[in-house]
């Protein structure tokens, strides 16, 4: 198995060293160039954008009046890293051909930070997608009405592959932007623009209705990437629940930061949940930024998701390595199996989380265990009983015999016992407690037993033993060890 995962993760290694060397010797052969001195312990990353930053600083499209001041520098003697600061998995749209598209995403950052990052997804693109204007910036505070409006005091162009404006995906890849410096704040939003030159399939997505998403705006056959305001210039522009083509934002943090990503379901993905602050990973992402500890959070969940097989997206087997072990974690949470117990033994389940953790050790990765939320009916508001459609006596001991497992076999690094703190203590088969679940979806929690979940995970993360707004039950929280 070690030599499996050896060979795996070779090329990988190779790449990454291979382009800190090139960011690295950039950074030197510029701050040589301009007198800078020999001082061979400068910071990579923070010299990689500021040197980013010097060859191609940011330029204005012709539409922009005023000409933009370069970003300032990130400070050399800077303590960093790479952090994702939030996070979309992406799964397959059905191909649509449209030309010279604007687009402009809202999306909720976690940790903040000094320079920012962005990737592109084209996995599940036929053709290769071209971005000519991509900019970073913050939104514009005085126009709260307008979803669309950015400061353009703020606004940094994005290049790609060593300071190229038009970025170019091949399919069936993803590509991440060159550095640029900006400051970005914590638990706030950041708009990302981009204007595809020529034909877009908006082949790779994250949609749903029921699941708070990113505002997606859309001006249709015109480049107007660059103005303050889409609705100013285009009152006809289209509004989407979810976002297509952009699965990544990273800043530049601080050394100390921790990210976690959080892998699983429609619990994880935040079905149900009113607002794209009320999944479970956005509450633990604001308990620890809102506590002064700088933690990046990238929410991995997929409605529908399962272990082994496509299922409303690839297989978490097939996703892992893109859309975890690759966004550079130092934590994973994995929540997942529900979706496969009609279909898999338990066995084999848990076989499947052990290759899992077997992926995260060998890269030196924290893996946490979420004991998989309750499936049995539900004593509804009126008292009465509410099937969850999930629920059999085969299902139920198969999700009993996997849960003990999570919590017994000392597998993972750590436990998150979702399942004590939002089940109904009083019913068994164990089912989600009446104050938290969702009436139109019972499988599913409701707000307040979301705000629970990330609670209980930020309490498991740092050793603390903070109180949900509303609990769901009485017991102790959190859940006394067994």
């Amino acid at each position: 198995m070690k030599k499996a995962l050896e060979a795996v993760w070779a090329g990988q290694r190779s790449f990454e060293k291979a382009w800190r060397r090139m960011l690295a010797a950039l950074a030197v052969g510029l701050l040589t160039a301009c007198g800078g001195g020999g001082d061979s312990n400068v910071e990579v990353d923070a010299a990689a954008i500021s040197a980013a930053n010097a060859v191609a600083p940011p330029v204005t499209p012709p539409t922009v009046a005023p000409p933009e001041e370069p970003p300032p520098t990130v400070p050399s003697e800077k303590k960093t890293r790479w952090a994702t600061t939030w996070q979309a998995a992406m799964y397959a749209n059905r191909l649509q051909n449209n030309d010279s598209d604007t687009v402009r995403v809202r999306i909720r950052t976690s940790v903040g930070g000094e320079g920012v990052r962005v990737r592109l997804s084209n996995v599940f693109g036929a053709t290769t997608l071209r971005i000519d204007h991509a900019s970073v910036a913050l939104p514009d505070g005085s126009q709260p009405s307008d979803p669309t409006a950015i400061d353009l005091a703020t606004r940094r162009v994005l290049t790609f592959d060593g300071g190229k404006t038009l970025a170019e995906v091949p399919a069936g890849e993803e590509l991440l932007s060159d550095p640029v410096a900006m400051t970005v704040p914590r638990l706030s939003d950041l708009m990302i623009s981009l204007h595809f030159q020529g034909q877009v399939q908006y082949a790779d997505m994250h949609m749903n209705a029921a699941v708070p998403l990113p505002g997606f705006y859309v001006v249709r056959n015109r480049d107007v990437a660059a103005e303050a305001s889409l609705s100013a210039v285009a009152p006809a522009f289209e509004t989407f629940n979810g976002v297509f083509h952009l699965s990544e934002v990273k800043v530049l943090a601080p050394e100390k930061t921790r990210v976690v990503v959080a892998v699983g379901e429609s619990i994880t993905a935040g079905y149900s949940a009113v607002g794209i602050q009320s999944p479970w990973p956005a509450v633990l992402s604001k308990l620890a930024n809102g506590s002064g500890e700088p933690l990046g959070v990238g929410n991995a969940g997929i409605s529908g998701n399962s272990m082994f097989n496509a299922n409303n997206g690839p297989s978490l087997f097939d996703r892992f390595q893109r859309d975890v072990l690759s966004r550079d974690p130092t934590d994973i949470i994995i929540l997942a199996g529900d979706n496969d117990l009609s279909k898999s033994s338990a066995a084999d389940i848990i076989e499947r989380y052990k290759y899992f953790i077997d992926l995260a050790r060998f890269r030196k990765i924290r893996i946490h265990g979420g004991v998989n939320t309750p499936i049995g009916d539900i004593v509804g508001i009126d008292g009465n009983p509410v099937p969850t459609g999930y629920y059999t006596a085969s299902n139920d001991a198969k999700w009993r015999q996997i849960n003990d497992w999570i919590k017994t076999s000392g597998y993972f690094d750590g436990v998150i016992d979702f399942a004590t703190v939002v089940g109904n203590p009083d019913r068994m088969p164990l089912g989600i407690a009446t104050a938290c679940y969702d009436p139109r979806s019972p499988i599913h929690l409701n707000t307040r037993g979301l705000d629970v979940m990330g609670t209980l995970a930020y309490d498991m993360l740092y050793a603390r033993k903070v109180q949900p707004a509303e609990p769901c039950n009485a017991l102790a929280f959190p859940p006394l060890p067994n």
